[in-house]
């Protein structure tokens, strides 16, 4: 922790200096009043009243300049957060809305991602997490942060391929790509990225084996979370008839998402397993952390008013001297 003062507006205040002293200064030449010799007041000596009357007005006018120059002291603390990278990838494509888990693989897969979160912050604070979201095109839906609160409203909010926000296909290899990006210029001993999808890869620029390879390259581990089965439907239900039909059959790979781990030292995980989410914090937990989070708190605290408080105070009191305690009445 670190104390200092400073001056906001120091110009201000040497600037009234300068011209409280000019104005003083001409005033020293001018007399009160024309008398043939002032020899006879010389002779008598300085008055302790005036002296202290004197110092007060001084140090009215002192403290008034000092105000104007808007005095601060700031006490500047610094805290050093150890901590892991870690990007979502999460699968927001149309097979997602898949009602083998419930509500569907999507909201399933946010419940998971949002207890993990809060899992995570539970155990340490200085963690950084970002998410990525992919279907037919990839994109950052949250930069890395510690605010992990932020993360999971951005999980709650993410733009789908079933809304239409966004092209509908899944392009894993895109979304992992696009995560490594995030991860590429982080300083953190250990990076890795959160898979969550159902698997079935069908569109891209990359293919999932080829990012999975770019992570392991660049020393970044990615660990996979399967959500689906071999029973994934989406249902339609009619307004008009308020009858529910089968509108298409979507499938799930966990052979992908397993090759995916192994490939850069990772692990699978199945949603639907009891203690998934725990394994998924041990693994991080175990893993070496960085200095990534300097938070800076700075605490500043206005010397102004006391300034002007004290000036105030001097002018009263030597008004009240002057005028009540110390008057002489003929």
């Amino acid at each position: 922790m670190t104390e200092s003062f400073s001056l906001a507006y120091p110009y201000i205040a040497i600037g009234a200096a300068a011209l409280y002293g000019l104005i003083s200064w001409g005033a020293r030449g001018k007399d009160t009043f024309p008398y043939p010799s002032l020899s006879l007041f010389l002779q008598i000596g300085s008055d302790w009243r005036q002296t202290i009357s004197r110092i007060l007005r001084a140090v009215a006018v002192i403290a008034l300049i000092g105000a104007l120059g808007r005095p601060q002291w700031a006490t500047t603390s610094v805290r050093r957060i150890e901590g892991v990278d870690i990007v979502i990838a999460l699968d927001v494509s149309s097979s997602m809305s898949a009602t083998d888990f419930r509500p569907n693989r999507l909201e399933a897969a946010k419940e998971v991602i949002t207890r993990f979160l809060d899992l995570l912050a539970s155990y340490r604070s200085g963690d950084r997490v970002g998410l990525v979201a992919f279907s037919g095109e990839a994109f950052t839906a949250c930069p890395l942060t510690n605010d992990l609160e932020f993360v999971k409203d951005a999980v709650l909010t993410v733009p789908t391929a079933q809304s239409g926000a966004v092209r509908d296909g899944t392009a894993i290899g895109d979304g992992l790509t696009v995560a490594i990006a995030r991860l590429s210029s982080s300083p953190a001993k250990s990076r890795i990225i959160i898979l969550a999808s159902d698997g079935e890869n069908n569109t891209g620029r990359v293919e999932p084996p080829t990012g999975a390879q770019y992570a392991k390259e660049r020393g970044i581990r990615i660990y996979t979370i399967g959500i689906g089965s071999e029973r994934g439907t989406s249902f339609f239900i009619d307004p008009a008839t308020g009858r529910t039909s089968i509108t298409r059959h979507y499938g799930f790979n966990p052979d992908l998402l397993r090759r995916l781990a192994a490939t850069t030292g990772g692990t699978y995980f199945f949603a639907g397993d009891e203690g998934t989410l725990e394994a998924i914090l041990r693994v991080i937990l175990q893993l070496e952390t960085t200095p990534l989070v300097v938070k800076k708190e700075k605490t500043v605290q206005e010397l102004s008013v006391w300034l002007i408080g004290l000036s105030l105070m001097a002018f009263l009191l030597d008004g009240f001297l002057s005028h009540f305690v110390w008057r002489r009445v003929p």
